[in-house]
């Protein structure tokens, strides 16, 4: 993209073409820490027992979440699963958003270099 281009751009939109896409992958990356977050909730507030976990030896026969220091190693192994989700999740949107990102500039918010000097915004007529 021609700085003649993203000025024309710039100016129309009011903002640069690549602070909306940075904008847009923000936003995304946002949803995706929300709903580990979510997740992690979720995992911590099951009893251990129906995750898979053998009862505990000292427990009074209640269901304890979790998040109970009773259980340390199934505290542990959600506490690396979630955070092994949320690295792939970044890696992955990270890997497409940059896909994203080169086909938008290079096809969507963009003036053919012929064009735009011939193109003349609304508040210049």
């Amino acid at each position: 993209m021609t700085q003649q281009v993203e000025a024309l751009l710039t100016e129309h939109f009011r903002y640069t073409p690549l602070s909306l896409l940075d904008d847009i992958i923000n936003t995304v990356n946002t949803i995706i820490y929300r709903a580990v977050e979510a997740i992690e909730n979720g995992l911590f507030s099951i009893p251990p027992q129906q995750l898979g976990y053998s009862p505990d030896k000292h427990a009074s026969g209640k269901d304890t979440p979790v998040a109970d220091p009773d259980h340390p190693e199934a505290k542990d192994e959600i506490e690396n699963g979630v955070h092994q989700l949320e690295t792939l999740l970044e890696a992955t949107v990270d890997k497409t958003f940059d896909k994203f990102e080169i086909y938008t500039l290079r096809n969507i918010l963009t003036v053919p270099d012929e064009v735009a000097p011939w193109m003349r915004l609304g508040h210049y007529e």
